[in-house]
């Protein structure tokens, strides 16, 4: 087991670098220029170069990414280049409204997917199978954006019943809070519950076909009685593995929703980065995605690597 646990933690530390080495590089070679957008286009040429000496702009691309890993491992993520504010303190107050929007979208996309998902595979090849995998199959592919659409103009320019943005903290207000984060949660919560009623479906198909359910029906018990108490508990391990991976990916796919309702999160705070050219600002937003997407990934090889003794033998998956 220890030799498995020092195994996904240097693959997790490999894969952070290279990540981190992709960011920086990609975001480094967009085009438009940092100075110009800090200071305005009518800035003169001396002027540009002294923002660009004054913050390692002008220095080869390899020293830059040295100096600016050795700031974020000590905790610093630099200074805006817009506002001239620490980017850390930004950023951490950020963080809580992308995570409490994320797990609103987990839970709605996991009361949707679950209940779908059983009953899809308890009436197999009948109508509500076919009708439960279209149902699927659309929310998949709806851009999230175009739905966050649909429920602004339904839910708040039509019916008028929840507010098309902005954001109130819940220790403020919480019925508020709520009313505000409804909209975006259901955009990425019905998006995301495609994957997940599919990822049911066929582990509960799977589980119903298996020897110890047969023996369940034998013994009398009701088809309702089987799926509660013996097949869905046996089909929410794998399912739930997929789910938690999917929580990783709807922190990082917030980004054009926080835009739209006009939430103070970490992915607004990527638009701003790469509107404004702000690099400390983007580097800083982006590999916050990136870790916390690569730390719930972890934890979930982990889990599931400690569950399955397949996986613990020998250190091997």
């Amino acid at each position: 087991m220890g030799r498995l646990f020092a195994t996904r933690l240097a693959a997790f530390f490999l894969t952070l670098f290279a990540a981190s080495v992709v960011l920086f590089v990609t975001i480094n070679v967009l085009p438009g220029s940092a100075a110009k957008s800090a200071l305005g286009m009518e800035a003169t040429p001396q002027a540009i170069a002294r923002f660009e000496a004054q913050r390692g702009l002008d220095r080869p691309l390899v020293l830059q990414y040295g100096e600016w890993l050795s700031r974020t491992l000590s905790g610093d993520f630099g200074v805006s280049f817009q506002n001239s504010v620490p980017v850390g303190p930004e950023l951490l107050k950020r963080i809580p409204v992308t995570l409490e929007l994320a797990t609103l979208a987990f839970v709605i996309a996991n009361l949707v997917a679950i209940p779908l998902g059983t009953l899809a595979a308890a009436r197999h090849t009948r109508r509500s199978d076919k009708a439960t995998t279209f149902a699927a199959t659309v929310f998949g592919a709806v851009p999230n954006f175009w739905l966050a659409t649909l429920l602004i103009m339904l839910f708040s320019l039509y019916l008028q019943w929840l507010p098309p943005g902005g954001f109130t903290p819940f220790s403020v207000d919480p019925l508020m809070n709520l009313k505000q984060m409804l909209m975006p949660a259901l955009s990425l919560g019905l998006v995301s519950s495609a994957l997940l009623i599919r990822i049911m479906r066929a582990s509960m198909i799977e589980v119903l076909s298996s020897d110890f359910i047969r023996t369940a029906h034998a013994k009398g018990a009701t088809e309702g009685l089987v799926i509660r108490r013996h097949a869905l508990r046996n089909s929410l391990i794998p399912y739930l593995n997929v789910a938690a991976v999917e929580f990783g990916f709807l922190f990082g796919s917030a980004v054009v929703i926080e835009d739209i309702f006009r939430l103070p999160g970490v992915g607004s705070l990527v638009l701003v980065g790469i509107v404004n050219r702000d690099f400390p600002v983007l580097l800083a937003s982006a590999l916050s995605i990136t870790v916390f997407v690569l730390v719930v990934n972890l934890i979930v090889d982990l889990t599931v690597a400690i569950l399955d003794p397949r996986r613990v033998k020998g250190g091997r998956t």
